[in-house]
């Protein structure tokens, strides 16, 4: 559904209402609005990657946000399968065909989209690592000290490797140097 459908008197899709009461153009509409949110939700959590929120954790939660957009996009792609089918007929209104049309074009806009986040995330994650929580150190007394120093001391090429990535990718140059 377009924001001009909304000002001609249309109403918002809501999660609370089942497909069986939306027309097909309806339950379309409504599986891209539900896409286009759960890929805000994946950009925020690609966003955060490389940060200290970056843990494992928060890897799990982007590998459920795909499973998630990957069900999503396969649900709404059925139905506008169907919905297109239905408009091969020969008593189907000219609006109603080009209203589907838009909403072919809103999916695959937003398939586009998603495809950008995917790569960015695809880049984020094998640039960095996620970092472990700091329960997971070991508790003996003496080592302690000295495992916090060595971590320290290992990660601090790693933090300079990160840079040099980010500044590569902003000159659009994958080298390390």
């Amino acid at each position: 559904m377009s924001f001009q459908d909304i000002e001609n008197g249309g109403k918002l899709p809501t999660a609370g209402r089942s497909s069986s009461s939306q027309n097909p153009s309806q339950a379309v509409a409504a599986g891209i609005f539900q896409i286009n949110t759960a890929i805000a939700v994946f950009r925020r959590l690609v966003d955060a990657i490389g940060t200290s929120k970056d843990t494992p954790e928060h890897r799990q939660k982007i590998h459920n946000a795909r499973q998630r957009i990957g069900q999503l996009v396969k649900e709404t792609s059925a139905k506008l399968r169907a919905l297109s089918d239905s408009d091969h007929g020969s008593n189907v209104s000219p609006s109603k065909k080009v209203e589907d049309a838009k909403l072919a074009r809103d999916f695959q806009t937003t398939l586009q989209d998603l495809q950008k986040v995917q790569q960015l995330a695809a880049e984020r994650e094998s640039a960095y690592s996620p970092s472990a929580p700091p329960t997971s150190f070991p508790s003996s007394s003496g080592s302690e000290d000295n495992v916090t120093h060595d971590m320290d001391g290992e990660s601090q090429p790693f933090l300079r490797e990160q840079k040099r990535y980010i500044i590569n990718t902003t000159n659009r140059s994958c080298i390390y140097i």
